[in-house]
């Protein structure tokens, strides 16, 4: 059974999975691994992003000026802890521009700064950032296109135009849950791409089609 780490802002994200000791309900991000591998893994920890502990060691080889890359790198270390093979996590762009860059380059480092070597394998990581919020990810769930290039304020002028009630974890893990997944470009397809290939690699042994 694959162990996977979850990571996200809260409970929109994580559910009860990021609450200590951890629960079992779910939260929109392991709903969402859910829809692209259904079984053959398990959440084996979780921490909301308040909680990560910070990396600081090798830090300046990841953009150690962004809070993120700190809390990225903070992430790995505490799936390779809890002997997770994967890590899925989401964050929020909020119009921050450094915060993809950083996370990419965090992500980028990983490699270099030894875990893999202390641990004796390499994590699989699956990791994004929601543009422009994790609610435009629920409206692109919903059908509405173009949702990364919206900003805030109008992803809420939209959610605000559906029957969704915004934060409300239960609503956002039903649609995940029950929505078509997209395929094509953006933050959400590649997010989705990125997990699909990794589950396959790691529980059949293949290369995703």
């Amino acid at each position: 059974m694959l162990k996977v780490f979850l990571g996200g802002e809260g409970n929109n994200e994580l559910g009860a999975r990021g609450h200590r000791p951890m629960g079992d309900e779910p939260g929109f991000v392991e709903a969402l691994l859910r829809r692209v591998r259904a079984s053959g893994w398990q959440v084996a920890g979780a921490r909301s992003w308040q909680s990560i502990r910070k990396y600081r060691a090798g830090s300046a080889k990841a953009h150690a000026g962004h809070a993120d890359a700190r809390n990225v790198l903070g992430l790995v270390l505490h799936a390779y802890e809890e002997a997770c093979e994967m890590l899925a996590f989401v964050r929020d762009d909020d119009g921050d521009e450094l915060r993809e860059p950083a996370i990419l380059q965090a992500l980028q480092a990983v490699a270099t700064l030894g875990f893999a070597e202390e641990y004796h394998y390499e994590l699989a990581v699956v990791g994004g950032v929601a543009k422009p919020k994790l609610e435009g990810w629920i409206l692109c769930l919903l059908g509405v296109a173009g949702t990364d290039a919206m900003t805030r304020p109008r992803v809420d002028r939209e959610l605000a135009a559906t029957n969704v009630e915004p934060k409300s974890t239960t609503q956002y893990v039903a649609i995940a849950e029950t929505c078509a997944l997209p395929t094509g470009n953006g933050s959400l397809p590649a997010w989705l791409a990125r997990a699909d290939m990794l589950f396959c690699r790691l529980i059949d042994g293949v290369d995703a089609p």
